[in-house]
């Protein structure tokens, strides 16, 4: 028999549902072993790369982090290390390599664990952490935040294995129709 569960079972609720969200990021980075140089920035019609994805994946977890929960911001050199831009946009500079993303994902994914591991149940369930928007102010609560982040990776790690399955189709390696016997 085969069991399946998010991680083991913790006596705090903010670290089960971190196991969640670490399974996730295994599925993410077992992808991302698959892939070459070529494969990570290959464009498939108008869709992001899968560096490109990767990328916003580290930029909305730092986000949630920096700005709502720890509310210290973003600092000048976290957005030019993680290329943010002013407009919301899934792309990724061509020169980065594979091991860049890695560790982008690595550095946000520890500031994740080290919020979540020092937090009560009662913390995480109180809807005390402020959002101003545009027109007015929300309040999430760290347990919706870890929720909507493993979410939102799914959603996107989904694409990314679509992205996968076209690229391995226009890459498919079909040297026998190179042959020179071919054309006899």
């Amino acid at each position: 028999m085969i069991e399946h569960t998010l991680a083991p079972v913790s006596s705090r609720e903010s670290t089960h549902l971190l196991g969640g969200l670490i399974l996730t990021r295994e599925r993410l980075l077992g992808l991302l072993d698959e892939l070459d140089e070529q494969d990570i920035h290959h464009h498939v019609h108008d869709f992001p790369t899968i560096a490109a994805y990767a990328l916003h994946l580290a930029q909305i977890e730092l986000w949630w982090n920096k700005m709502v929960l720890q509310g210290e911001g973003l600092t000048d050199d976290e957005r030019a290390r993680f290329f943010f831009q002013e407009k919301q946009v899934i792309t990724a500079p061509k020169h980065l390599e594979k091991s860049w993303f890695l560790s982008r994902l690595g550095e946000v994914r520890m500031l994740t664990r080290e919020y979540y591991l020092d937090l009560s149940d009662m913390e995480f369930r109180r809807a005390n952490l402020t959002v101003h928007g545009l027109n007015k102010e929300e309040r999430y609560s760290p347990e919706w935040i870890l929720y909507h982040l493993n979410h939102h990776e799914s959603y996107h790690l989904g694409q990314m294995y679509m992205l996968l399955k076209w690229i391995n189709g226009q890459r498919e390696k079909w040297d026998h129709f190179n042959s020179p016997y071919l054309s006899i």
